[in-house]
C-alpha cells in the first residue's frame, strides 16, 4: 500500500500563506515572497505573524526539517524577545527582496539600499550555511546542527541569492493584476505566462477588460 502524505497546501490551508503553497513561484525565495501579499494589498494583513509562523512555513516549504524546527522553536521560547527581532528581519528581507525583484520583473532599477539589506543577510547567513551533495554537484544547506535563531533565514537568503546570480531571472515574473504582487518564474517555452493563476488574476482581468469594452460601447 502507498501511504499519500497530505501536500503543503493541504497542511497550512488554514493560514493565509497557504496560498503559496498552492500557487508555487518555482523558487523557495520566491514563494516566500509572495507571503507578502497580504501585508501589501488594501487590508495590509501580515500572513507571517511571528517567528513560529516563519517555522511552520518553512517546514512545510521543506526548507527546514522537523527536527531543526523543534530545535528553532525551542530556542526562540527560552528567548522570545530575540526572536521577534530575527521575525522582524526576515519581514524587512523579504520586502526589500520583493522590492528588488518586481523592479527586476518590470526592467527597473532597484533601490541600492535594499540591494545591500539582501547582502547584509546574506552575510549573516553565511556561517549557517554548509556544503551538500547534489546531483550535479553540491548545494548549500542550512546546518543541521544550529541553534541560533538566525539559522531559520538561511535557506531563503540563499534560495534568493542562487536565483538572482542564475539565468533563471530572465524568466522572473510579477503577476500582471495590478492589485497583485505575486512572484513567479516563468516556465512557458515562449515565455508567455502573464498571471499568477488563470483562475483567480487571469479569470479577474478578463472579466475587467470585458466590462470596459462594453462601456465604451
Amino acid at each position: 500500500m502507498v501511504i499519500q502524505y497530505p501536500s503543503a497546501y493541504e497542511r497550512t490551508r488554514s493560514k493565509p500563506y497557504g496560498e503559496t503553497f498552492r500557487c508555487p513561484g518555482g523558487e523557495l525565495c520566491l514563494d516566500f515572497c509572495n507571503t507578502g501579499q497580504g501585508a501589501r494589498g488594501a487590508r495590509q494583513v501580515e500572513w507571517i505573524s511571528d517567528y513560529g509562523e516563519l517555522l511552520i512555513w518553512l517546514h512545510a516549504a521543506s526548507a527546514i526539517n522537523a527536527k531543526q524546527a523543534a530545535t528553532l522553536r525551542a530556542t526562540a521560547g527560552r528567548s522570545p524577545e530575540a526572536a521577534h527581532r530575527v521575525w522582524a528581519r526576515a519581514i524587512a528581507f523579504r520586502e526589500a527582496l520583493a522590492r528588488v525583484l518586481i523592479a527586476n520583473a518590470q526592467e527597473r532599477k532597484p533601490s541600492s539600499e535594499d540591494v545591500q539589506a539582501i547582502q547584509s543577510e546574506y552575510a549573516r547567513a553565511l556561517r549557517y550555511a554548509r556544503l551538500a551533495p547534489a546531483e550535479e554537484g553540491y548545494r548549500w544547506v542550512i546546518d543541521a546542527e544550529a541553534e541560533e535563531l538566525d539559522a531559520a533565514l538561511q535557506p531563503i537568503v540563499e534560495s534568493a541569492l542562487s536565483l538572482m546570480t542564475s539565468p533563471r531571472m530572465a524568466r522572473l515574473r510579477r503577476c500582471g493584476n495590478a492589485t497583485c504582487f505575486w512572484l513567479f518564474i516563468d516556465e512557458t517555452k515562449n515565455c508567455s505566462r502573464r498571471w499568477c493563476e488563470m483562475a483567480s488574476c487571469g479569470n479577474v482581468m478578463k472579466v475587467r477588460r470585458h466590462r470596459a469594452r462594453i462601456r465604451k460601447k
